[in-house]
């Protein structure tokens, strides 16, 4: 398999599940704003619509979309941990991972997509605290380990991956505590030091 990613984007959560199904695949870097690979293909004619991650399988057959490409790889996982096979557990899953794709990525893209105004800016920051706050609360009341059950999960990868993008927006997480904790939890897993290591995002 081959990931195609930019640095720190969404691409990132799809790296480090990779890294827990611990199989072979190739990076292939993809700068967003020429739309070039760093082999100095043409984005374009892999994935036409221009964003990361996109996931080659096999030759030829792209897999596009964190929604999709997480379950993917997350079944592949040989000590069946990363997603229920089935059932409540799966459903979970996917649950949260809509809600992170369409709620609280939008939220932060948001800040990514040209100059904001005072006023925009504002509206923005109160859309990422208002979802991180029904996140938080959640985790409040929750008595697993992690977003699902007690086993980490892609939904995990990819809110660690998003609530990363506070860093670059000047978003202050400290009063989401919960958040915060699991976090910190995930950030341990070799499978994300490696995944941030090898994207050049360790100092």
């Amino acid at each position: 398999m081959k990931l195609y990613y930019s640095p720190g984007a969404c691409s990132l959560a799809a790296h480090i599940i990779l890294n827990e199904i611990n199989v072979d695949f190739d990076l292939e870097r993809v700068d967003l704003k020429t739309h070039k690979t760093s082999k100095g293909a043409d984005y374009y004619e892999i994935n036409p619509k221009g964003y990361v991650p996109a996931l080659e399988i096999n030759p030829g057959l792209i897999l596009t979309e964190n929604v999709a490409i997480l379950p993917f790889l997350a079944q592949h996982d040989p000590k069946q941990d990363l997603i229920p096979p089935s059932g409540m557990g799966r459903a979970k899953v996917l649950e949260w991972l809509g809600y992170l794709n369409s709620e609280l990525h939008d939220a932060y893209a948001v800040f990514f997509t040209g100059k904001l105004t005072d006023d925009e800016k504002t509206k923005a920051y109160a859309e990422v605290d208002r979802l991180l706050k029904y996140i938080d609360d959640y985790l409040a009341g929750w008595d697993c380990d992690y977003l699902v059950d007690d086993n980490f999960g892609p939904a995990d990868a990819y809110l660690f991956v998003l609530t990363n993008w506070s860093n670059h927006i000047e978003h202050d997480l400290t009063p989401y505590i919960h958040i915060v904790a699991l976090r910190n939890k995930i950030a341990e897993r070799q499978s994300v030091q490696i995944a941030m290591r090898d994207e050049g995002l360790l100092s």
